[in-house]
């Protein structure tokens, strides 16, 4: 028998999955503005130059991580790439928040 209860499922999983991203996306435009307006005024931080290069290899790994263990369990494509982008959405989110804390 027909269920459509299993594409609502999927489709809701990839809308979620692609507002995650347009989220992290946000975040990060704000993210880089901020860095740049810190680099142009000098008033950027040996830390927060260092924590700019040191933080994409740790979300990379973790990404793939959250993904892999999201197909190992079944979860699909939506799943996985739902898992995918939580890591990244997270340190950006908590970068943007971080950085407007900021005094210029």
């Amino acid at each position: 028998m027909f269920d459509p209860g299993i594409y609502f499922q999927a489709a809701s999983l990839w809308q979620k999955a692609a507002m995650d991203y347009s989220r992290m996306w946000f975040y990060a435009s704000q993210v880089i503005w901020r860095r740049s307006a810190e680099m142009a005024l000098g008033t950027m931080s040996q830390n927060e130059a260092t924590r700019m290069f040191l933080e994409k290899p740790v979300a990379y790994t973790r990404s793939i991580e959250k993904a892999a263990l999201a197909a190992a369990s079944g979860k699909g494509y939506a799943g996985s790439a739902l898992a995918a982008v939580g890591p990244y959405k997270t340190k950006t989110r908590s970068n943007a928040k971080r950085l407007s804390r900021k005094k210029y």
